[in-house]
């Protein structure tokens, strides 16, 4: 069996100091993709509560139906079981992992998430995006904006 061809996911999150600024950051991100100036997969709403728990406010798919996709609703369900937390784990990741059945690459791409997730510190929200990001300067200039901040992480998974 051929080893499975490593791919490149580009993850960005930006944090907000009050949960209505995310909502309209969200807002902003599904129009920008609408206009083609960002090339963004999935977005997500997160809130990350004073005890550090994170809960699952809002998602969007914006690809038409592929393997991500269905990776992403199945592991949405499935998550589910974890509670809210578990959604969200389970969309990202799921959405991510597509079709494999690889555990060690199942089991970096749940790295992955933490990491990326930890950018949100305790009381903020965020929202997190995966896909591409044609320039800078749009997602910079919407996190100056908003009073934000974007972190941008690049994985080979």
């Amino acid at each position: 069996m051929a080893k499975k061809e490593k791919q490149s996911y580009h993850i960005v999150t930006f944090t907000f100091p009050e949960e209505s600024v995310s909502y309209q950051a969200f807002s902003k991100l599904k129009k920008y993709h609408a206009e083609g100036l960002i090339g963004f997969e999935q977005l997500v709403v997160i809130k990350r509560e004073d005890n550090g728990a994170f809960s699952f406010e809002d998602a969007v798919q914006l690809t038409s139906t592929n393997k991500s996709t269905k990776g992403a609703l199945i592991g949405m369900a499935v998550g589910i079981l974890g509670g809210p937390f578990g959604i969200l784990f389970g969309t990202l990741t799921g959405g991510l992992i597509g079709g494999t059945k690889d555990l060690k690459h199942v089991q970096s791409i749940q790295e992955t998430f933490k990491r990326t997730v930890g950018n949100i510190e305790p009381g903020q929200t965020g929202v997190m995006g995966i896909g591409e990001e044609f320039d800078h300067s749009v997602l910079d200039g919407l996190a100056a904006e908003l009073g934000g901040t974007v972190t941008r992480t690049d994985e080979e998974l």
